[in-house]
């Protein structure tokens, strides 16, 4: 302490500083907090120990501020001091594992390692560091033990990683995500974290000012990240408005989304003399560009039925344009968002979602698409719309299906008008997933079964053909489970378990290995709301 005392700042002064340091720490008033290290910084400058501390401290105290630059700028001050300063080297640590630098936050947790004992929580921190890097680079995904314990405590940590994707113009209009290679049913398409997520309880029977609170909460949240983050503002201000001409939107560098472990500086703009959040802009950009955990293309994990409503902005994965003929689904874990392939996607085919519920004919789909404010011209609504042979059956059974009625005989006489018409099996499928309420109303009912089941395919074929269609998805899996027990037209053993996998693999995604997978299936039959699981 002579040191500090030389330096005007004698034992007394710095006790008296550290104690206020540690009242405003217990109140979490973090800007305070900083205030105080500052002056002990500036009264300690040739006690190195000390000095060291205090920049750990403050570094610490900036980055819960959202200022990352100026906290790797302390913990780089207190490192070139004392290079093996434990403090600071697990202060820069913490700090590049938050920023998803996780290579060079294992080196710090591994230089942070103490010769004696205490070791066991860096060691733990630095291979969860060589875990994350590693699927940040190969997107590998495994969630078994987690699913095998019914997902207990908090979800698992995740890297964020772009697999085989790009930006492109979209043939449909404005700029869409394009598969850069072939990727297999299940094969994971990118791993995002969420700017901001508004979570909720709400009352099925609840007004609509209860999702306001759940709405206003989740704004808060984004303008926060966008005020402490240039470069998250930047982003946001490249999604749409949904007011551009398809031709005014640029088409954004694949890396603005990557982790660049080798520079620690892109993309770590500096806070000070930012300009003022456009709060109008980013208000229409949520507008249009905003997820919910429980939409049709959505699978939420973990919540225990705890969380009803889950508004959320990922990045990259809200320029994944809608289709009736999807190929994509996401699994929600935590704040992040694992996209994959519903189904087989070829190398140059455009990834989409579907915005809503596409297992309903192309009347209702198209009623849907107009409340987005678009117009869907995939080749099934185009099928759909345009097949001047099945026109008239096809009206005829959307009013069937309105009005109610025996839906055995309504699939019945679709089955039986495809034969006739020779219509191919891709599109038999589009038909049996716009048609899909009355083949579960036929399956879900014994007695319908007995009156016609003979006359129509297996309820596990039929779900299969559905899945072709419109990928995984929940629905049809429980019917392919469902149909794989009763044995009926699915193969042998080997055949129905492949089939059943492969079904759970576009549903969920590879994030699992077979035998938490069956657990899975085991949520899907028991529960009576497949969206939380």
């Amino acid at each position: 302490m002579a040191a500090a005392a030389r330096d005007g700042l004698d034992d007394e002064s710095l006790q008296e500083l550290r104690s206020q340091a540690t009242r405003l720490l217990l109140k979490e008033d973090w800007a305070g907090y900083i205030g105080a290290c500052s002056r002990i910084v500036d009264g300690a400058a040739t006690d190195r120990r000390v000095l060291c501390s205090a920049l750990a401290h403050r570094a610490d105290a900036r980055a819960r501020l959202g200022d990352w630059p100026g906290a790797l700028a302390d913990c780089d001050s207190a490192l070139a001091a004392d290079p093996t300063h434990p403090a600071a080297l697990l202060a820069k640590g913490a700090l590049l594992r938050g920023l998803g630098r996780y290579a060079p936050a294992a080196d710090c947790f591994r230089a942070a390692l103490p010769a004696g004992g205490g070791a066991d929580e860096v060691r733990e921190l630095l291979e969860q560091c060589r875990r994350l890097d590693a699927q940040a680079r190969n997107g590998a995904v495994d969630l078994s033990d987690w699913v095998l314990a019914g997902f207990p405590g908090k979800c698992p940590d995740l890297a964020e990683h772009v697999g085989p994707v790009e930006v492109r113009r979209s043939a449909h209009g404005g700029r869409g995500v394009f598969a850069v290679k072939s990727v297999e049913a299940g094969g994971t398409l990118m791993i995002c974290k969420a700017v901001a997520i508004g979570r909720g309880v709400i009352p099925d029977a609840a007004h609509g000012s209860e999702k306001m609170v759940v709405w206003k909460d989740f704004v808060d949240k984004v303008l926060d990240a966008a005020e402490k983050c240039p470069r998250m503002a930047s982003l946001i201000y490249n999604l749409s408005t949904g007011e551009e001409q398809d031709d005014e939107l640029a088409i954004p560098d694949m890396a603005l989304f990557k982790q660049q472990s080798e520079d620690l500086g892109d993309g770590l703009l500096e806070a000070e003399g930012q300009d003022v959040l456009d709060v109008d802009r980013i208000m229409k950009v949520l507008d249009v560009n905003c997820l919910t955990e429980d939409a049709p293309s959505a699978d939420l994990l973990g919540s225990s039925g705890v969380v009803n409503c889950g508004v959320g902005l990922w990045i990259l994965p809200s320029l994944i344009n809608h289709s009736c003929h999807p190929n994509a689904r996401r699994t929600h874990v935590g704040d992040h968002a694992i996209v994959h392939a519903s189904r087989d996607i070829k190398a140059g085919e455009e990834v989409t979602f579907p915005y809503f519920d596409v297992l309903t004919p192309v009347g209702k789909r198209r009623e849907a698409a107009r409340a987005w404010g678009f117009e869907c011209r995939c080749d099934r609504c185009r099928f759909e719309a345009e097949d001047t042979v099945l026109k008239q059956e096809l009206v005829r059974s959307e009013n069937e299906l309105v009005n109610g009625g025996d839906m055995g005989a309504l699939v019945v006489r679709l089955e039986d008008k495809m034969r006739k018409s020779m219509v191919k099996d891709r599109r038999k499928a589009f038909l049996r997933a716009s048609f899909w309420s009355a083949y579960s109303a036929l399956f879900d009912n014994g007695r319908l079964v007995r009156k016609w089941g003979r006359r129509v395919p297996s309820e596990a074929v039929i779900a299969e053909s559905v899945a072709s269609a419109v990928g995984g998805c929940e629905s049809v899996l429980k019917a392919m489970l469902r149909g794989a027990n009763d044995g009926n037209g699915c193969g042998n053993r080997l055949e129905v378990e492949d089939k059943v996998v492969r079904i759970g693999r576009a549903t969920y995604g590879k994030v699992v290995k077979r035998q938490a997978m069956r657990a899975l299936f085991k949520f899907t039959l028991d529960s009576d709301n497949n969206k939380s699981l």
